[in-house]
C-alpha cells in the first residue's frame, strides 16, 4: 500500500533542500575559508528541529513513532566517517548537498547517486568491517526523550538568538520535514533505496519507498524552478567521473557507519544516537582537513 503521507512529506522536504543549503562540504567551506559559521549553524538548526519532532512523536506515541536504535562501536563507525568526509570532498557535495545540486539542474550529481550504489556493493564484497547493524528502531523509553527534545529546542533558541544565520526559517522548516518524514518512516532515505537497489533485494522494496526517493528529487527540482535557481548543466565528463567516484567513497563509507550523512544528521543525531554523533563530527573533520591541505597546498597570489 502507497503511503500517500510520507510522499507528500519527502516531495516538501525535497522542495526546502533546494531553498536552504545543509550541504556539509559548502558549511565547512564557508567556516575555513571564510570564517562565516552560518551554514554550519544551519546544519544544528535542522537537526535541532528533526530531533525536537522526532523525539516528542517518539514520546508521545512510543507504540507509533520509533528512535533510531544503537551501534556497536566498530572500527568501521570511524573509517566510514572519514570516507563519508573524503568522498564529499571529491564529490564537491555531501548526500544533502548532492540533492541541492541535482535538483538545480546540474546533472553531474547524476553519476553521484551511481557512484553511491557502486560503493555499496563494494563494501560488502570485501567486507573489511563487521558489518554495521544495531539493535533496530526501539519505543522512546524513561526521560531520555524529554531531556533531548528540550536540549535540542534550547540550542535552536541559542543559535537563534545569538547568531540568527541566513536561512534559519527554512533550516528549521527542513529539520522539521524530516522529523516528520523520519516519524512516519524510521530509517529512511534515499541512500537506502540505492543501496537496495544496488544489491538487487527488490523483495525487501516498495513503492513507497521507490516513489519517495523519486519524490524528494523531483521536490527539489520544483523547489528550485519556482525560485528560479533551477540551470541545466549537461555533464563534462572529467566532473562527472569526479561526481562517480566520490559517491563511490560516500556509498562506501555509509555501508560501513551505517548511514549517509542525511540520515545522520536528520535521523539518527536527532535520535540521541553516539554512533551517529561521531561519525558526522568525522566527517567533518576530514572535511576540514581536506580545506585546510588545499590551502597549504594553493599558492598564494601576489
Amino acid at each position: 500500500m502507497v503511503d500517500a503521507l510520507l510522499l507528500l512529506l519527502t516531495f516538501a522536504l525535497g522542495a526546502m533542500l533546494s531553498r536552504v543549503s545543509l550541504c556539509a562540504v559548502a558549511g565547512v567551506q564557508q567556516a575555513m575559508v571564510a570564517r562565516n559559521f552560518s551554514g554550519l549553524q544551519r546544519l544544528a538548526l535542522a537537526a535541532s528541529s528533526a530531533g525536537v519532532v522526532l523525539l516528542l512523536f517518539a514520546g508521545l506515541a512510543p507504540a507509533s513513532v520509533l528512535l533510531p536504535g544503537a551501534v556497536p562501536f566498530h572500527a568501521g563507525v570511524i573509517t566510514g566517517g572519514l570516507l563519508l568526509g573524503m568522498g564529499a570532498m571529491v564529490n564537491g557535495g555531501c548526500y544533502l548537498g548532492s540533492v541541492l545540486y541535482l535538483g538545480s539542474g546540474n546533472l553531474n550529481f547524476l553519476f553521484t547517486l551511481a557512484g553511491i550504489g557502486a560503493g555499496a556493493r563494494v563494501a560488502e564484497a570485501l567486507a573489511l568491517f563487521p558489518a554495521g547493524t544495531g539493535t533496530g528502531p526501539h519505543a522512546a523509553m524513561g526521560p531520555l526523550w524529554m531531556a533531548g527534545a528540550i536540549g535540542f529546542a534550547l540550542l535552536i533558541i541559542v543559535l537563534i538568538w545569538r547568531a540568527r544565520p541566513p536561512g534559519v526559517w527554512l533550516a528549521l522548516c527542513a529539520g522539521l520535514l524530516a522529523g516528520l518524514v523520519y516519524a512516519r518512516h524510521p530509517g529512511w532515505s534515499y541512500g537506502t533505496v540505492i543501496d537496495s537497489l544496488a544489491h538487487g533485494r527488490h523483495a525487501l522494496m516498495d513503492w513507497t519507498a521507490n516513489l519517495s526517493a523519486l519524490l524528494l528529487f523531483a521536490g527539489a527540482l520544483a523547489g528550485a524552478w519556482l525560485a528560479g535557481s533551477f540551470r541545466l548543466q549537461r555533464p563534462a565528463w572529467r566532473r562527472a567521473l569526479r561526481c562517480a567516484a566520490g559517491g563511490l567513497v560516500m556509498g562506501f563509507g555509509a555501508a560501513l557507519v551505517p548511514g549517509g550523512n542525511d540520515t545522520l544528521l536528520l535521523w539518527a543525531i536527532p535520535g540521541l544516537t553516539v554512533y551517529g554523533a561521531l561519525a558526522y563530527f568525522l566527517m567533518l573533520a576530514t572535511i576540514a582537513a581536506g580545506f585546510a591541505l588545499q590551502a597549504r597546498l594553493t599558492p598564494k597570489a601576489r
